[in-house]
């Protein structure tokens, strides 16, 4: 069975969906129902109606990854990411959101080497890391990149390691024109919608001014804790208490934390964490 990030399940999936409407409309589901035909068919073809709506997104990010990947590289840097693993995969991202203005700041640094230390799965050693920094990948397509490191994650997956790209970001306690380019890049090359990479954001903020992050130094925008809670939650500032709760259930089954079996357990503690965000952010508006 082909695996779900592959076009071809979600192909299948969207043509079985199709398929079963078609035979909805012609009756021929019903058939066998005797009397319960109209009720089975009209269950059949909300059932081939939800199989091909639910491939659609998917299908569309997979689609549009592919035709990310097939960005012109340069021989040498194909190789290397050919044969790079994935925590290098990894490094390759954080650093180019690092150096998107200048050179990497030592803060920088370290929070790049903090994450490819300490929180993946598979373990890295120091002298290995000292490697890929003398050997950069010399890209500027930050968008390909990332697609190219998307390939075999799962959704949350994706969103952890565009909320450690946003903490990189914030690394050296600044927040510039370039920052905002590079995550929008990323996001874009992970195929993260925009509205859910402007609510990781706001979470891995969050997360960054409680101190979670090593060496946090940015200090919180000129807002109230209400503002600062909608941001979370992606509302504009004139939400309703009935919008509020709509978009904390919807979140809720969105962000839910799951198995993140590439990154480790330290990516599943912070989709926890990033999940107890979004009930904070409620419970600050419903109080």
């Amino acid at each position: 069975m082909p695996s779900r990030q592959s076009t071809s399940y979600w192909i299948a999936r969207f043509a079985a969906g199709i398929a079963l409407i078609v035979l909805a409309g012609l009756g021929v589901v019903g058939r066998p129902f005797g009397r319960l035909h109209p009720l089975a068919t009209v269950v059949s073809g909300f059932a081939g109606f939800w199989l091909a709506f639910q491939a659609i997104t998917p299908l569309v990010r997979l689609v549009t990854l592919q035709a990310r990947l097939r960005t012109a590289w340069t021989d040498a840097a194909k190789d290397a990411f050919a044969r790079a693993s994935l925590p290098r995969r990894v490094y390759y991202l954080l650093a180019a959101v690092a150096e998107i203005d200048a050179p990497m700041s030592a803060a920088e640094r370290e929070t790049v080497r903090h994450f490819v230390l300490e929180r993946l799965s598979d373990p890295v050693q120091i002298d290995e890391l000292r490697t890929w920094e003398a050997q950069p990948l010399q890209i500027t397509d930050r968008i390909g990149l990332a697609a190219r490191v998307a390939v075999g994650l799962d959704p949350g997956e994706l969103d952890s390691l565009f909320c450690w790209c946003c903490l990189v970001a914030f690394a050296d306690g600044k927040y510039a024109e370039g920052e905002h380019r590079a995550l929008h890049d990323v996001a874009t090359g992970l195929g993260l919608p925009q509205t859910r990479a402007r609510m990781l954001f706001h979470l891995a903020r969050a997360q960054y001014l409680r101190g979670h992050a090593r060496g946090a130094t940015l200090r919180p925008e000129a807002a109230d804790a209400r503002t600062q809670a909608l941001a979370v939650l992606g509302l504009p500032a004139g939400a309703t208490p009935e919008q509020v709760r709509r978009r904390h259930r919807e979140l809720v089954r969105r962000f839910h934390p799951d198995a993140q079996p590439h990154l480790g357990p330290v990516a599943q503690q912070e989709a926890t964490e990033r999940f107890r965000e979004i009930q904070r952010a409620y419970e600050t508006l419903t109080a």
